[in-house]
């Protein structure tokens, strides 16, 4: 099951994929059924099946359009300002964001890397899945070997590894059981002070020429907002997910 490669084929693509959300967002993930899509998007049995192999191959390309990776090089983009310190939390602190938004991401998200359920995608969005993850996992490990090569973090590979592994294990742990709502407030305080705290003391376990503030993380998570307050979070398309296709390094698109 190929992804789209022209527009008219993109825009057709995105129809069956915003019904398919409504759906989940209605019924649920378990619940709803690979062809009722057709009857709410108005798109053919044959239309489906040229996009999607299955059930999993839809909540993989869900997952995929919505995913982080798509904005925050816009937000760097129009933030050139950013200081190191800032870029080296900005995907922590924008999936916390985004997650807040739209719960429906952070659904996609568990079920989609959940091993049980991506292998039994086709094996063209598989690829893709695999790249988009290792793609997340750059764009926390990027921001800090720049920081060690312009002086602003002492840090050895091998620290930089741990770091990164560290923050996005809190980053898992805390969308996840967040979105849960299992835990009474005497194991999970979820607002936004206490994850700054979390934060600043990972990344402070480091020598940083400045330190990680809560502050500095306040001032992020407002530009953030702003951010995604002019709609930017509202690009989810086929298209956008092509252009960034299957790289595996966030230099690779220049951030």
């Amino acid at each position: 099951m190929h992804c789209p490669n022209n527009h008219p084929d993109a825009i057709r693509c995105n129809q069956l994929l915003d019904s398919a959300e409504k759906l989940i967002e209605n019924q649920g993930v378990v619940s709803f059924r690979f062809a009722q899509i057709t009857k709410d998007s108005g798109c053919s049995t044959n239309t489906l099946y040229k996009y999607f192999e299955s059930k999993e191959d839809v909540l993989v390309c869900l997952f995929l359009r919505n995913t982080t990776s798509s904005l925050i090089p816009l937000f760097i983009k129009e933030n050139p300002d950013l200081t190191i310190n800032e870029r080296s939390v900005i995907a922590v602190l924008f999936t916390f964001e985004v997650v807040k938004r739209s719960p429906i991401f952070n659904i996609l998200r568990v079920v989609s890397i959940n091993s049980m359920f991506w292998q039994l995608a086709s094996s063209d969005k598989i690829s893709i899945l695999k790249s988009r993850v290792n793609l997340f996992w750059s764009r926390i490990k990027r921001p800090l070997e720049d920081a060690v090569v312009s002086g602003d973090l002492a840090a050895t590979e091998t620290d930089i590894k741990e770091l990164t592994q560290a923050l996005y294990f809190f980053l898992a742990g805390v969308t996840s059981s967040f979105e849960s709502k299992l835990m009474d407030e005497q194991y999970l305080t979820s607002d936004d002070a206490m994850g700054f705290r979390h934060i600043s003391r990972l990344m402070n376990r480091y020598h940083w020429r400045k330190p990680i503030s809560q502050e500095m993380m306040q001032g992020l998570s407002k530009r953030i907002e702003d951010f995604l307050d002019q709609g930017h979070d509202n690009i989810r398309s086929c298209e956008n997910c092509l252009t960034i296709g299957k790289k595996s390094d966030c230099r690779e698109l220049g951030n």
